[in-house]
């Protein structure tokens, strides 16, 4: 397979039209008394109007084959066309990447004088990371003349904010780094308030930005600055944006990191090195990654116009023709949300946040963006990847009454049915999990065996599991960025630090802190969103329901499908509340343990 190396061009960017975005645009979706929830509604009606016409007999069912049959068949399938288009498109990202993107882009030369660098570290009330992450951002390997430490601190907590004054005063007098801390008096425009405020403050060439549980090796600038340069030296000022590689401290604490480091795995190794070297385009993650200062600047610096302002910027960067690039190799270690409730939070941000993005700048990129229509086609699917989860929730709720009822193309015989059902899910989660399984070495640097891919593989069951009970939570999230406002509240995924850092902060896992250690940290409400939760629970129930349909007409392997569905997501609603130590909201998850642990150890009646 030919090796193409990516070629650099010091390109400076061209002005496009579609650079400016009115800062109110996709507000119109909201029409006076209208919630948010209301289209979800709508569907749960129409899915019950389907249970219930399902249930009654009906021997007036139209011909399979017939014409009648393939018009109606064909129409509801919608969903699935949908499902199989990101499925395409997926796998030709993770296929391509063996053409373009497994090939480590080069770096440039520094100049002899090192440009001037400021690190932002963005924070709200993150006691248990603070520290660390301040402690990080000033090992830095740069000279301290040309370095600055920014600590955005939004924290409401007073003890965290005290903690973070005296670890920058600390670090100031013991490493000479310009470290100080910003303190802002409301939250306004969340993250992005404080980052742009941050910025305003600071007249450094680049802004490097890492989130509070992340922590760079010494030597990351020393490794991604250059990137910006030609090999002569010379600024490359067409590339406004290097991102980095996300690793991981706690990949193996649980089940749901497990899952969360083989999405991350994927997501980054895979999909985003094919987009770099393909199409010279990766969005910002919101952290681990280096920005020219002057083409935030020209691009309008940053804006809370959307819950994912990092993916908003770059696509404003976009269609300003700077080019953004993803390094591989150069990995960031960070904490994956250890808990249900918060990994949950963080889905609904970045869901709606997306949503939010498309209503801003879809427009924009299907009409008024120039550029090539491959090129266009892939951007499209890069902005649209969340209308995955309302196809999903859509599809998993209408398959129940295409078999029932005979419209399906299974009605022609089992092999159809899971060939054309089953086969292209399976390779595209086979596709996925084997590749990045394989070709993650720098994010796991432990010695590849048969045993450590084996392991890597497994981590596709619970990734499987928590993905199906994510659907209605996922759905609702849609439903909420598409209809509901679009400066809604940052929700921030609490840290924990249950995990230390690796030898030198650039592995993969580090250690684990004892168990008093982390009663003594502090514990961060998050926010339990209802119709989500009311949705999840009509979800189990309308497929329980099916279930029990299957089982009345013997068909018994669709009846066990509809229980594994809302299995999975009763799965994930027993673990609401597991932030605050409960289980199930209220109910004590040490209690739950214990009552578990004394059952299972209960000796035989005749030996007590």
């Amino acid at each position: 397979m030919p090796r193409h190396r990516p070629q650099r061009q010091a390109v400076a960017p061209r002005p496009s039209p579609a650079a400016t975005v009115p800062r109110r645009q996709g507000e119109s979706l909201r029409l006076p008394g209208f919630r948010w929830w209301m289209p979800g509604l709508v569907v749960l009606v129409a899915a019950v109007g389907l249970l219930l016409h399902s249930a009654t007999p009906d021997t007036d069912r139209i011909k399979v084959g017939s014409a009648g049959w393939w018009t109606l068949t064909t129409v509801l399938h919608l969903p699935m066309l949908v499902i199989l288009i990101f499925l395409v498109g997926g796998l030709i990202e993770r296929f391509g990447y063996f053409w373009r993107g497994r090939v480590p882009t080069m770096p440039g030369r520094l100049p002899s004088l090192l440009p001037t660098v400021c690190v932002q570290l963005p924070m709200f009330n993150e006691h248990a990371v603070a520290r660390r992450a301040i402690e990080a951002a000033c090992a830095l390997m740069w000279p301290a003349g040309r370095l600055t430490v920014q600590i955005l601190d939004d924290s409401t907590d007073e003890d965290t904010r005290a903690l973070v004054e005296r670890t920058c005063a600390d670090l100031r007098a013991a490493t000479g780094v310009d470290c100080y801390v910003l303190h802002r008096v409301d939250r306004q425009g969340y993250k992005a308030g404080a980052l742009e405020a941050g910025r305003r403050r600071t007249d450094a060439e680049f802004l490097v930005i890492f989130d509070a549980d992340f922590i760079p090796s010494r030597d990351y600038l020393l490794r991604v600055i250059p990137h910006f340069y030609l090999p002569d030296g010379t600024p490359d000022d067409g590339l406004a944006l290097v991102q980095a590689q996300w690793g991981h401290l706690n990949h193996d604490e649980s089940a749901l990191t497990r899952a969360q480091s083989l999405w991350v795995d994927d997501h980054h190794t895979l999909q985003m090195s094919w987009r770099s070297a393909m199409w010279r385009f990766v969005n910002f993650t919101g952290t681990a990654g280096v920005w020219r200062a002057s083409a935030i600047e020209a691009a309008g610096g940053w804006r809370a116009a959307s819950l994912v302002e990092d993916c908003e910027l770059s696509f404003r960067h976009l269609f300003a023709n700077y080019r953004t690039a993803f390094v591989k190799d150069v990995v960031v270690p960070a904490e994956l949300p250890a808990t249900y409730t918060a990994y949950k939070a963080q889905q609904r941000r970045w869901t709606q946040g997306w949503v939010q993005l498309q209503r801003l700048h879809l427009a924009t990129l299907a009409f008024r963006f120039e550029c090539t229509w491959p090129r266009r086609i892939h951007l499209l699917y890069h902005m649209s990847i969340s209308w995955q989860w309302p196809a999903w929730a859509i599809w998993i709720s209408l398959l129940p009454f295409l078999i029932v009822n005979g419209l399906w193309f299974g009605a022609f015989g089992a092999a159809a049915g899971l060939g054309l059902y089953m086969l292209p899910c399976a390779l595209w989660t086979i596709a996925a999990t084997t590749i990045a399984s394989l070709e993650t070495r720098h994010v796991h640097p432990e010695r590849p065996t048969l045993t450590t891919f084996l392991r890597r593989v497994g981590r596709v069951v619970p990734y499987l599991v928590i993905n199906t009970g994510m659907l209605p939570h996922q759905f609702s999230a849609f439903c909420e960025g598409l209809f509901g406002p679009l400066h809604s509240e940052f929700e921030r995924t609490p840290k924990t630090a249950t995990i230390t850092a690796p030898s030198g902060a650039g592995g993969s896992a580090g250690s684990a802190v004892a168990p008093e250690a982390r009663a003594a940290g502090r514990r961060y409400n998050v926010r339990v969103h209802w119709p989500y939760v009311l949705t999840e629970a009509f979800f189990v129930a309308y497929q329980l329901a099916w279930s029990v349909l299957f089982a009345t007409q013997g068909l018994l392997l669709c009846a066990l499908g509809a229980v594994i569905v809302a299995g999975c997501v009763l799965a994930l609603a027993y673990f609401y509340g597991d932030h605050a130590g409960k289980v199930c909201f209220v109910v004590d998850k040490a209690a739950v343990r214990s009552l578990l642990g004394a059952a299972t150890h209960r000796p035989p009646s005749g030996q007590r």
